[in-house]
């Protein structure tokens, strides 16, 4: 899995993904092997995503590396792994949490998300990151998907071990 930034829940849709995605060079970025150079476009899946109130559909890209063979899936920074929840949206969910204060204002937002998706968010969170986080002295006020990816090889708040890099355009 390669997370590419692509921040912004709110004009978020498949045509920005595609227009930042095919801008991307992939023989840029950095396989799991360590080869640069060796990526290519290579397929596609549908993923879904509970995004401003609507159950949105994304074909998310994949990549394939010409030395290796394995393929990588190019995520947006704001997609958490293995889950249909933006990253944002949970880590909002959990500030409030701390604060002793209600979700409703990401309820609002977001109606797709309800109480049994906040439980499940926390318990997560409490479970996997919040030590970890700690640890590295940071707060969830923090950007914290940069640092998750070059620490842990994860994006916040992802549970699956599966490997994840960061790739940043260079120009």
């Amino acid at each position: 899995m390669i997370t590419i930034p692509i921040e912004d829940c709110n004009s978020f849709s498949q045509k920005t993904y595609n227009d930042y995605v095919f801008g991307l060079q992939p023989h840029m970025m950095k396989c799991k092997c360590g080869r640069c150079g060796g990526l290519i476009f290579y397929g596609r899946y549908k993923r879904h995503l509970k995004i401003l109130g609507l159950f949105l559909s994304l074909i998310i890209q994949r990549v394939r590396c010409s030395f290796c063979g394995k393929t990588h899936a190019l995520i947006p920074s704001l997609i958490v792994p293995y889950s249909q929840i933006p990253r944002e949206d949970q880590q909002e969910i959990l500030k409030l949490n701390e604060e002793g204060k209600s979700a409703k204002p990401v309820f609002d937002r977001n109606f797709q998300i309800d109480e049994s998706h906040m439980r499940h968010i926390i318990r997560r969170y409490k479970r996997f990151w919040k030590e970890r986080i700690l640890s590295l002295g940071l707060s969830l006020n923090d950007r914290l998907t940069d640092v998750c990816l070059s620490v842990y090889s994860l994006q916040f708040m992802q549970i699956h071990r599966t490997w994840n890099s960061y790739f940043s355009s260079p120009t």
